[in-house]
């Protein structure tokens, strides 16, 4: 029993890692987005367009979560700082969707979220932050 366990749990774990990286090859198009984030309560895609969340202002049935955004940066360079990805940050984005819905890559998570539109950008703009470093008592210095 324990070699059996011991065979298909690395089995398991290979073929859930092939699906979860499945998104198809980069489209062709180059796009500029601009992305708001939001932070839904799961490890979810995070990022909306201004248009989506006109269109789907309500989120009934989840709409807006479906319609979400994953990003991933074209190189480790890109990658965004702490500082950014805070409720309503908008960022311009240039870059393209895969092909699939999927995860971006390097994507970690103990939940299983539902895949979601992936956009690999290879520049972006901060348009606003909501950013505030903590803020030191009046007798701190």
């Amino acid at each position: 029993m324990r070699h059996l366990i011991r065979v298909i749990i690395p089995v398991l774990l290979i073929l859930t890692a092939c699906d979860y990286q499945d998104k198809g090859d980069l489209k062709d198009e180059v796009l500029i987005l601009d992305l708001t984030y939001i932070p839904w309560a799961c490890d979810c895609a995070n990022w909306v367009t201004e248009e989506d969340i006109r269109r789907y202002q309500n989120n009934e049935d989840d709409s807006l979560a479906v319609m979400s955004i994953f990003i991933e940066p074209a190189s480790d360079d890109l990658a965004l700082p702490d500082t950014l990805g805070y409720t309503n940050d908008r960022i311009r984005f240039t870059g393209s969707f895969y092909e699939k819905r999927g995860f971006p890559e390097g994507y970690q998570s103990i939940e299983r979220p539902d895949k979601a539109r992936v956009f690999r950008y290879t520049d972006y703009q901060v348009l606003s932050s909501h950013y505030h470093p903590m803020l030191k008592s009046k007798g701190e210095k």
